[in-house]
Formats: structure tokens, C-alpha cells, sequence
């Protein structure tokens, strides 16, 4: 029987496509799964929505931060209205992009039963990476490529304060009505640092917000993939 775990999760409520890996696993489930007790819900169908759960919630947020672009570009005021509701939406996607990469490490950690406790399944544990590579050194080997994007993810999210710093820094350098756009950047920049920004602004490099969801979409996408075959192989 199908689970259509993919429609218990915001793609439900977008026009977003479900990503066709996912589509895959369910019909896998369909004709591989065994349900040992009426009413119990098997844990790779859990791992499934989790995972889809979350890149939807990451879809999502690029959409509002796209949406609100269109919706308000021609109101009163509308450039501060749209760098408002951009850095706030930008906020919500990287959280929602930690908690993709935290449900990967989670699904990979059960499914290799790693020895880590809940809070430690996450691919900024090193000891995570340890148990992978000693547990099952061929699976880890299709992961291990992707650790620098890891690591950008989670630069992002603990870096947030200072990548996505008040409009009036922006304000301080564009003025309160400057070019299209100058108000929507965040600091696609290691070296930023809200004490002294203002000095440094020009010195910085500054990206779009959807530039980011752009640059990270298909490694997501990838990461996903690569979690949906390692579930299909736990059940042959």
C-alpha cells in the first residue's frame, strides 16, 4: 500500500512539484514494506517525511521570499516592506535548511545505527562522520564530497546576525531610497561582522537572497536523493 508520505507535508499546499525521488520511494514502499503491527507506521516511512517535510519547508520560504518580491514591488513604501519580510523569510530558510541537513544525519544515523544519542545526529559532530566512515566506509564515501556544502549551510545559520544585518546598514550606505534591490542584499561574505559593517560595506561581497537558494537548491536536491536510496536499500 502507498503512504504518500510526500502529501502530509507543505508540498501539500503549494504548487511546488514533489521532487520524483520521492514519488520513487513511495511506490517502493508500495510493493517492499511489511507492516508488523495494525496501526504502526514503519520507521523508513518516518525518515521519508521527515526529509521531505523539511526540503519542503525550504521550498516554501524561497517561495515567500520570491512572492513577496511581485506582491509588493508597486506598494506605498514597498521597498522597505519587501526588505523586511525577505530578511524574515531568509531567516525561516535557513533554519529550515539546518533542519534538512539535521534530518539527513538523523535518517543515516538510524539506519546504520549509529551510537549516537539524538541531539549528536547532526554532520557538524565529528563523531558523527566517525561512526559513518567505521560503520559503513562505502556509504559514507557518497556523502563525504558534500561535507563543504555542510559546512556553508551551517556557517550561514550560526554567522545569521551578522549575514543578514539591519536594513540601516543598508540604509547607511544606499540611502533610505536607493537602487532597485540594494535594500534586499545579505552578506554572501565570511568576513562580516556587524561592529564594524559599516565601515567595511563596500568591501563586503553582497548577494540577492534567492541567489542563495539558487546556489544551494541542487545539493539539497542531491542530498535528498542520496538519503531515499540508502532507505529503499535498508529494506531489500
Amino acid at each position: 500500500m502507498k503512504t504518500y508520505f510526500y502529501e502530509r507535508t507543505a508540498y501539500k499546499l503549494s504548487e511546488q512539484p514533489v521532487p520524483q525521488y520521492f514519488i520513487a520511494l513511495d511506490d517502493f514502499f508500495d510493493f517492499n514494506l511489511v507492516v508488523d503491527q495494525p496501526g504502526s507506521t514503519p520507521v523508513p516511512v518516518l525518515l521519508a517525511e521527515s526529509i521531505c517535510s523539511r526540503l519542503a519547508d525550504v521550498e516554501m520560504f524561497a517561495f515567500l521570499i520570491e512572492d513577496t518580491r511581485k506582491r509588493h514591488r508597486l506598494d506605498k513604501d514597498g521597498e522597505t516592506r519587501i526588505a523586511i519580510l525577505t530578511r524574515s523569510f531568509l531567516v525561516g530558510y535557513l533554519g529550515a535548511a539546518r533542519a534538512l541537513l539535521d534530518s539527513c544525519a538523523t535518517a543515516l544515523s538510524i539506519l546504520y545505527q549509529l551510537p549516537l544519542k539524538p541531539g549528536e545526529r547532526t554532520f557538524a559532530n565529528p563523531e558523527f562522520w566517525q561512526y559513518f566512515v567505521g560503520r559503513v566506509p562505502n556509504v559514507q564515501r557518497r556523502y563525504h564530497p558534500m561535507r563543504l556544502f555542510f559546512n556553508e549551510v551551517m556557517r550561514w545559520c550560526n554567522e545569521t546576525a551578522d549575514r543578514i544585518p539591519p536594513i540601516q546598514v543598508l540604509h547607511n550606505q544606499f540611502g533610505m531610497y536607493p537602487a532597485r534591490d540594494s535594500h534586499l542584499r545579505v552578506a554572501d561574505d565570511p568576513n562580516a561582522d556587524l561592529a564594524v559593517m559599516d565601515a567595511e560595506l563596500l568591501r563586503l561581497n553582497w548577494i540577492n537572497a534567492l541567489d542563495l537558494h539558487l546556489r544551494w537548491k541542487p545539493n539539497l536536491s542531491m542530498l535528498c536523493e542520496k538519503v531515499c536510496v540508502d532507505i529503499q536499500s535498508s529494506l531489500k
